[in-house]
């Protein structure tokens, strides 16, 4: 009967650091665009989960990839009237979803955009 517990409760542990080990090393796809309604910075610059910085023109989309569900990016622009702002953002993602950021609306609530990925 002993036996039997410890063989039951090694399995569970096995399957659980599996599922843990999945959801923390699935790699996602980011979009990041520099796309404004309004205003749309010439050159804007961003670092994500603090890697290297990466410099984004006017009007273009980037594709990152990112493990884990946790994510900071750090964007770094010059606004209509000249002045570098610096902005920073946390943001998840779960499995099965699709994300973009559009680092020229980073300050307003418009910036993530989040879609369910369409299953085949």
């Amino acid at each position: 009967m002993k036996n039997i517990i410890i063989r039951i409760s090694v399995i569970l542990a096995m399957v659980i650091l599996g599922i843990f080990l999945f959801i923390s090393g699935k790699e996602h796809a980011i979009f990041i665009e520099n796309k404004g309604e309004k205003y749309t910075p010439k050159n804007a610059y961003y670092i994500l989960d603090g890697e290297k910085e990466v410099k984004i023109k006017k009007k273009k989309k980037k594709r990152e990839y990112a493990k884990g569900p946790n994510h900071v990016i750090e964007v770094r622009f010059k606004d209509a009237s000249g002045v570098e702002k610096k902005i920073v953002k946390e943001f998840k993602i779960k499995i099965g979803e699709k994300i973009t950021i559009n680092v020229a609306m980073i300050e307003s609530e418009l910036w993530l955009k989040t879609e369910k990925l369409k299953s085949k």
